[in-house]
């Protein structure tokens, strides 16, 4: 009896491990390589699967997601050799899950030593500034020749991304006082065209301001002339008028204008003083005037006889 019961349990036991062995789950992203006898029968999709136990078996699981594969940093000898360290990632997807496990013994190992091949390749074609300068289009060459070369392990390729490019300590240095000398002497040229602009309009206001002052001068000119104009046309218009008060008979207005500004004249001579000193020989200067008087008058009667 306890020899049933043995035999019982064991068969149980080889039930339970029939089972588990014939029982075959996929998580969702992966697909498994089925085998029988170590011979590639079938892929095995997400989900669950059963199976002859002993006589198939579940291979490679492979991840079917989109996933990055790091590349570790390298030193890179530039076309002006100069020497760089540079470490990038590549993201891919395996698009033949069976490529991917049977045509290549480690797609990630050898996707890494692939790329590190392009990226010397890459870089050694180019000089340190374009190192710098050209990382997209560097990043695009690799992606095109990894994808071409990765298609055979049913690998699809999607980006490329040089992450870092760490020239050596002296080197940057050396582009550390490149560039402090590229701004100094930006410095200078800004300087420079801001003192020339500043000279140019200093100039251009003297030359404004002298304009402005020459047509002042013009205009001021040009109003004296008026004026001097209008005097001499005042003087004239008063001569004339003087001519036909002669001829009018007016010598008692005439001798009484002149005797007027001879006045004024001698009270000009000292215009603070309170009382007008007239000399003594104001009654000859007066008769003299009254003589011119009669004399103009006799002019114009002589004048108007020899109308008639």
């Amino acid at each position: 009896m306890p020899a049933a019961l043995f035999f019982l349990a064991v068969l149980v036991v080889f039930a339970a491990v029939l089972v588990a062995k014939s029982v075959v789950t996929v998580d969702q992203g992966y697909e498994a390589m089925l085998e029988r006898f170590g011979k590639y029968v079938s892929t095995l999709r997400p989900g669950l699967h059963f199976v002859m136990p002993f006589v198939f078996r579940v291979g490679r699981r492979m991840n079917m997601m989109e996933h990055a594969v790091e590349i570790p940093s390298q030193e890179v000898i530039t076309k002006d050799n100069a020497t760089v360290t540079v470490d990038a990632i590549v993201f891919l997807v395996i698009v033949d899950a069976y490529k991917a496990a049977y045509n290549v013994a480690n797609y990630v190992s050898t996707t890494q030593q692939l790329t590190l091949a392009n990226v010397r390749s890459v870089i050694g074609l180019r000089e340190f500034d374009l190192v710098l300068s050209e990382r997209i289009k560097m990043n695009e060459e690799i992606l095109k020749e990894l994808d071409a070369a990765c298609q055979t392990w049913g690998i699809k390729v999607t980006r490329v991304e040089i992450r870092d490019i760490r020239p050596p300590a002296d080197l940057l240095a050396a582009m550390g006082e490149q560039k402090k000398a590229d701004q100094e002497k930006r410095a200078k040229i800004l300087t420079a065209e801001g003192e020339q602009q500043s000279q140019v309009k200093v100039a251009d206001g003297r030359r404004q301001a002298a304009v402005l002052e020459s047509q002042g001068k013009l205009e001021a000119a040009r109003n004296e002339a008026e004026a001097i104009k209008a005097i001499a046309m005042a003087q004239a218009e008063a001569t004339r008028l003087v001519a036909e008060s002669v001829k009018g008979g007016g010598e008692v207005a005439i001798n009484y204008f002149l005797g007027q500004k001879y006045i004024e004249a001698l009270a000009a001579i000292n215009p603070n003083a309170k009382i007008v000193m007239i000399p003594a020989e104001f009654g000859a200067n007066v008769a003299s005037i009254g003589g011119l008087a009669a004399l103009l008058g006799d002019a114009g009667r002589g004048a108007q006889g020899g109308g008639r």
